[in-house]
């Protein structure tokens, strides 16, 4: 018995438990439903009870393109509101008589065929709880819609005030946009409302930038909210509310696109007569008046079949590439929406290539992103179902995801134990780390996944730097990249940091990278060592300046004094002419994110100058160009050492600043060592064992037959010595038998927003070389046996979604999508005996195909009122023809021209107005500037084609605005004026006389 009802029990706890999680929400309030009151209350309704409030409520929301002659396009909503007061603060509304309709430039629409969203919009009550003029909580009720929701949250966001204003005041205010400031105004009987909506939507702003940095105030959007409300004794009269919303797309366009809503709340009647039935209203869900994410509406009906049958699709029309791109972004927007399960029986079932090899669901995988997409991928990849090169690239496509979550971090966390995967997964999961830590600060060290990949870097470590094997160097030094990737474990990670930058047997591409990896630490951390570093005149200059830079990034007066000191008595030019350069540079920069230090470096920090000769003492420059779509700017830094005359690393940093956001788009860093050798044999230089092929002499009146053979012996002689130079640079840079610490070395690091995501050595180049040859080798014997080959990669460059609350309580959408189609056909034939007798027939045609589209209004279960902008670029040169070699003397050379037009390259843009499922292409002014350029007749007659441009835009009075208003045309191609020209030949004969 007592066994029983403990189990009942705990039934119980469960059952409360689910039911607190109930659409989102973490309590059930019991009071909510009652006639208690909490607080204070302002206005008492308790003499009000029973009495019932009718209004009428109506909103109009359009969007629209600035400098487009289109009509009114948008939707409507109006309905009776009713609401009842059932206690002293609480009260509840229902909604009736509801009307949406979508307005087009033609007529009004009555949508008749939505009769399911109106019911859903009045089939239940919502209970709230008004105290002092704002609304407190909302009682959720069991089989309310998420938009029905919003759409009451921003309703009753309406009746919000301050009665007590009496002249002017701010407060902080939470309704349907979220929490931010309010501003209150009183004019008579009428109180003017504004609200800064910029800083309730600041993290959604910041998510749809994951890679950047804010500055300042973010500009690309623009919003305003003003109401003039007009209080009643009890309840609100009437409310007048304007929103806009406008999107800035460059720095000196303002505002193109705007999506405004007008809202209207008019008291009709006050009565006291039939309850709504609050009595009957079950305990509900306590929530807030926050705008929550309608994602269950957003979810499309898919499954592996209909996923199958876009695969299948996708596979048909691979002659289309704008039908291609449209059906591949959609196959990913269905793979997102797929649970794990469904995705592994989609992979048996539709992983198959199509005839030209392409392989669709491959490629969507990767570009889909979400967390199930993921674990799939990296299931495939433990069960080694893809190959290497394949999995590379997808690691490196994986680590720009901008939302990680930590089951994805647990699955990187897999392929550490894979050790041909190992240093990519190390770099992808440090960068997935990091951007996780972004957008939880406080907990990201915390998570078990987290903590088990940085145990694995600090594993790594914990043995060293010194005295290590070339395939221990290569480990180490991918951790020490990802230690500066992840930016974590700061106290646990600086003093093995500290012990590979002071270990002078360690390789300078270790204490390189470990004295970089301090890049993302808190100023707060332990840089004491650094500081060590780079006062040491014995120590290696590129050391010295590699710990130089990571001090400049935490400046402060200590460090400061230890610059100026260090400097006034330097001994090394190399380190000096960097740190003159660099502080030289700083001080003139218009960097926006470098201000600051230049407000803080003191007046005498430069106590010393140097040589600014770039091309023997190591420099820094920093370049800004101002243009009107932002800010960029260029910092390159070349770095030289006394033990060679070449420079040792070459960097280069690409920093655009945008609406307010920094995006540090690209930097690339080279760095070599030991190429003096190689240099020297490219440029002639001979050992003295070598050969001199070049004093051959040949006596005159010697038979034909001796002509010959002296003529075989100097091309044998030349071919030797080619080879010979071919031999000892690979031997020098992958070669074994030399000593290491006199073979060349070079790596080469790639980041992307911030992210080391590509780190090339030596050997990993000759490694991907051999790797691509092999993989060529298929392709080769394809193609000598004269079949087409035909390649192509489909990849989504980017998914990018922001969405915005709105007053009306539909959602604001702003959409931007990018795809790209690369291909290549190939065919010919090869006939070969040897490499003077040869020849070579066949064509090459390469396409390129990228589609933009960008799209921003309302989207939501009542419907659309959007503006599109749809863009793409084409590229489809050809090159056909032969080449032939006979007995290494006479060259035949043809070049086909079976086309009379050549695209080289073709970009197009429309604007399209969105209302409901009615589109309409906006033709923008009437007026369009046409312009056409073509090389002169005489180079055309003499060629047989004619080189034209042609571009067409609208014509503003402002110029050329982005998005354009209208169809926008540009293209570049190739006219064959001679109908006769078939090909061109080229024939030439040569022979070799020595003397």
């Amino acid at each position: 018995m007592a066994m029983s009802m403990l189990l009942l029990g705990f039934a119980h706890v469960i059952l409360v438990v689910l039911i607190l999680h109930v659409g989102g929400c973490l309590l059930v309030d019991p009071l909510i439903c009652d006639s208690s009151c909490s607080g204070i209350p302002t206005a008492d309704f308790s003499s009000e009870t029973g009495v019932r409030y009718t209004y009428r409520y109506s909103t109009a929301i359009t969007t629209t393109l600035h400098g487009s002659n289109i009509g009114r396009d948008g939707l409507t909503l109006d309905c009776l509101v009713d609401i009842e007061v059932i206690s002293k603060c609480h009260l509840m509304m229902q909604i009736r008589n509801s009307q949406i309709k979508h307005l087009s430039p033609q007529r009004d629409h009555s949508v008749l065929h939505l009769k399911s969203l109106r019911e859903s919009l009045e089939r239940t009550s919502l209970k709230f709880s008004l105290q002092g003029g704002k609304v407190t909580a909302l009682c959720l009720q069991e089989g309310e819609q998420v938009w029905a929701l919003n759409i009451k949250r921003g309703l009753l966001s309406m009746i919000q005030t301050s009665p007590m204003v009496t002249k002017l005041k701010e407060e902080t205010e939470t309704d349907v946009h979220g929490t931010c400031t309010s501003r209150y105004e009183r004019r008579g009987p009428t109180l003017l409302k504004s609200r800064c909506l910029k800083q309730c939507q600041q993290s959604r702003l910041a998510n749809f930038w994951p890679h950047s940095v804010a500055l300042t105030e973010d500009t690309m959007l623009q919003m305003e909210l003003h109401c003039v409300q007009r209080p009643g004794k009890t309840m609100i009269e009437e409310v007048n509310c304007t929103e806009v919303v406008s999107l800035a797309t460059s720095v000196r366009t303002s505002e193109p696109v705007k999506t405004k809503s007008v809202s209207m709340l008019l008291l009709l009647k006050a009565q006291s007569g039939t309850s709504l039935g609050a009595e009957s209203l079950s305990p509900g869900v306590l929530t807030d008046l926050q705008f929550e994410d309608d994602r269950t509406s957003r979810l499309r009906k898919t499954t592996p079949q209909k996923v199958g049958q876009t695969v299948t699709l996708l596979c048909s029309i691979a002659s289309d590439p704008q039908l291609v791109s449209q059906e591949f972004l959609q196959l990913v927007f269905q793979l997102k929406d797929m649970t794990l399960p469904q995705l592994k029986t989609l992979w048996q079932e539709a992983s198959y290539k199509c005839r030209n090899d392409w392989q669709p669901l491959l490629d969507a995988l990767p570009a889909c992103g979400s967390e199930n997409c993921i674990l799939l991928l990296t299931d495939l990849i433990m069960n080694n179902e893809l190959e290497e090169g394949q999995v590379n690239s997808f690691l490196t496509a994986l680590a720009l995801i901008p939302q990680p979550s930590p089951q994805i971090i647990g699955s990187i966390n897999g392929l550490l134990g894979i050790p041909q995967f190992r240093p990519k997964a190390m770099l992808a999961g440090s960068s997935l780390i990091y951007q996780l830590c972004q957008r939880f600060h406080t907990s990201c060290g915390e998570t078990p996944q987290v903590q088990s990949f940085m145990r694995t870097l600090q594993e790594t470590l914990s043995e060293g730097c010194e005295e290590k094997e070339p395939y221990q160097v290569r480990e180490l030094f991918y951790a020490l990249k990802s230690v500066g990737n992840s930016g974590l474990s700061a106290a646990a990670l600086i003093p093995l940091l500290n012990r590979c930058m002071l270990g002078h047997k360690a390789e300078l591409q270790l204490r390189l990278a470990a004295t970089q990896a301090f890049r993302r630490f808190p100023c707060s951390a332990d840089r004491s060592v650094l500081l060590q570093l780079y006062r040491s005149s014995q120590e290696d200059p590129e050391v010295r300046i590699a710990a130089y830079q990571q001090l400049i990034l935490c400046p402060d007066q200590k460090v400061f004094e230890v610059v100026k000191m260090t400097l006034r008595s330097e001994t090394s030019s190399q380190v000096g002419s960097f740190v003159w350069s660099h502080l030289t540079s700083i001080l003139r920069s218009e960097d926006p994110m470098k201000q600051t230090l230049i407000e803080l470096l003191p007046d005498d920090i430069i106590s010393r100058d140097f040589e600014a000769e770039f091309w023997k003492y190591s420099s820094y420059s920093d370049h800004t160009f101002v243009s009107g779509f932002g800010i960029k700017n260029v910092e390159t830094s070349m770095i030289f050492s006394p033990k060679s005359f070449l420079p040792r690393s070459v960097s280069a940093n690409l920093t655009m600043y945008l609406h307010g956001r920094a995006h540090n788009l690209l930097e690339i860093n080279l760095h070599m060592e030991n190429f003096e050798p190689l240099l020297r044999s490219a440029f002639g230089h001979k050992k003295d064992s070598e050969p001199d092929g070049k004093n051959r002499k040949q006596e005159t009146g010697r038979s034909r037959r001796r002509a010959d053979e002296g003529n075989r012996r100097e091309k044998e002689t030349c071919l030797s010595k080619t080879d010979s130079f071919l031999n000892q640079a690979r031997s020098m840079l992958f070669g074994r038998r030399k000593a290491d610490e006199e073979r060349p070395r070079c790596w080469v690091g790639l980041k992307i927003f911030g992210n080391e995501l590509s780190v090339f050595t030596c050997d990993d180049i000759y490694d991907q070389v051999h790797r691509v040859s092999l993989n060529m080798a298929g392709l080769a014997v394809k193609l000598l046996k004269g079949h087409e080959v035909h390649l192509s990669h489909m990849g989504v460059l980017m998914t990018e979604e922001l969405v915005l609350p709105s007053l009306s309580g539909v959602p604001i959408k702003l959409d931007v999508n990018m795809t790209s189609l690369l291909s290549l056909h190939l065919k010919g034939s090869f006939n070969y005996r040897d490499t003077s007798h040869f020849s070579l027939n066949g064509y090459i045609r390469p396409s390129a195909y990228v589609d933009l589209s960008a799209r921003m209004g309302v989207n939501g279960a009542l419907g659309q009122a959007a503006v599109e902008w749809l863009a793409e670029l084409k590229s489809s040169p050809s090159l056909d023809g032969s080449f032939q070699l006979q007995e290494g003397r006479d060259i035949r050379v043809t070049l086909n021209t079976p086309q009379d037009i050549l695209d080289i390259i073709s970009l197009s843009s429309r604007v399209f107005q969105l209302s409901g499922d009615h589109k309409e292409e906006i033709k923008g002014p009437k007026s369009q500037i046409h312009k056409t350029a073509c090389t002169p007749k005489s180079w055309s007659k003499m060629i047989g084609w004619q080189l034209c441009s042609n571009v067409s835009y609208p014509s503003l009075a402002s110029g050329i605005t982005f998005p354009p208003t209208g169809p926008m045309h540009l293209s570049l191609r190739l006219l064959k004026l001679d109908k006769g020209l078939y090909y061109y030949l080229l024939e030439a004969a040569y022979s070799l006389h020595y003397k």
